[in-house]
């Protein structure tokens, strides 16, 4: 899916706005770079961009090329403070990659499959992710009993001893077919977020990835304890809030820890606008916001690809409104680890996660 960010121009004028930024930064500064390069085969003056994700639900530019004839091609962005997840985009088709510092790496692949049968070498991280995509391409979803023993092969395989990196939190937020390859709402699958937020508190403690696996693991936990007739007493610091920033239908960012520190209590609302049941759903939130009079605040993140349409429709709800131009590959429903939509999170009125819930009528008995 293409960003909305992007798509109202011709690529080749993106190309040339991307390489300008580029080139300005290479010339005003010296900070390091790490370089991606390689060849796409049959993709002879094909436009390849690299992008990056925001941890806000954007994937944002940082270089454009074209390829040659052969279809090769080289990339370079200014290396990440701390490891990143990245990707390569042709034409609406995506490679995911981590990358830590300086490294320089090398991403084959062919126009007809790409994103399906590719290559990757620089690092072990990167060969490690991108052989985990190849088994994932293999596994039968529709076989509980195969989905069950390959998720506990890919946490001995890839999460056990990960140590907090970058891509262990991508495959435990991995998302097959709208639904989560690892579920917090499946209680079997709760012990895997426990080990990775663990694992994240012990060596990347700091890393905003930490704050949020630590909010699942805590959540899911608290669930099924619930759902046993249990109590637990947790002793942790606060949940810290996952925040996000967007764009509202008047074209401001909004961001989530603005509105959810205001002494109310917040929903955040993943949906779409523009798709058959949106009508039915908002009628329903509005009945829900007005019977709290004003108490309750809401935050709704749209999924659109129709910018326009999405606007017109955002303009008559009486809540805010932003809308994430990633789509299904939005930054935000990974951090929220969002399988279906919609989904519905609750914020305290202290700005504290406490609870998460897939329909209006969940929704309503938890509020």
């Amino acid at each position: 899916m293409k960003s909305l960010l992007f798509s109202r121009f011709p690529i080749s004028i993106l190309s040339c706005v991307a390489t300008i930024i580029f080139v300005g930064m290479l010339a005003s500064c010296g900070s390091p770079k790490f370089k991606v390069d390689g060849t796409i085969e049959g993709a002879p003056d094909k436009s390849l961009l690299l992008e990056k994700s925001d941890f806000h639900g954007r994937w944002i530019v940082v270089d454009s090329v074209k390829t040659n004839a052969s279809g090769h091609y080289s990339l370079a962005a200014e290396a990440p403070a701390s490891p990143e997840i990245y990707r390569l985009s042709l034409e609406d088709q995506f490679i995911y990659f981590p990358v830590d510092s300086i490294e320089s790496l090398t991403v084959n692949s062919n126009a007809k499959n790409f994103g399906r049968d590719f290559s990757v070498e620089g690092s072990d991280q990167a060969k490690a992710l991108a052989q985990f995509e190849k088994e994932l391409q293999k596994l039968d979803v529709a076989n509980p009993e195969a989905v069950k023993k390959f998720k506990l092969d890919v946490f001995n395989k890839y999460l056990r001893e990960a140590r907090g990196s970058i891509m262990s939190y991508y495959v435990l937020t991995k998302v097959v077919g709208n639904k989560p390859l690892f579920d917090p709402e499946n209680d079997s699958d709760i012990k895997y977020y426990g080990a990775v937020a663990t694992s994240f508190g012990e060596f990347r403690p700091n890393d905003p990835h930490a704050g949020m696996l630590k909010s699942v693991a805590l959540n899911a936990m608290r669930r099924k304890n619930k759902s046993q007739g249990k109590r637990q007493v947790i002793q942790a610091n606060e949940i810290t809030l996952i925040d996000i920033d967007l764009q509202n239908e008047k074209g401001k960012n909004v961001k989530l820890s603005d509105i959810a520190r205001n002494g109310k209590p917040t929903v955040v609302i993943f949906s779409m606008m523009n798709e058959r049941e949106s009508p039915a759903l908002n009628i329903a939130l509005s009945d829900l916001y007005k019977s709290k009079g004003g108490n309750v605040n809401f935050y709704h993140i749209s999924f659109d690809n129709d910018y326009y349409r999405w606007r017109d429709a955002a303009r008559n709800l009486p809540w805010i409104t932003v809308i994430d131009p990633s789509g299904m590959t939005s930054n935000a429903i990974r951090s929220y680890n969002v399988g279906s939509l919609p989904t519905f999170f609750i914020y305290n009125a202290a700005g504290n996660l406490t609870d998460r819930a897939s329909s209006i009528g969940e929704l309503k008995r938890k509020l």
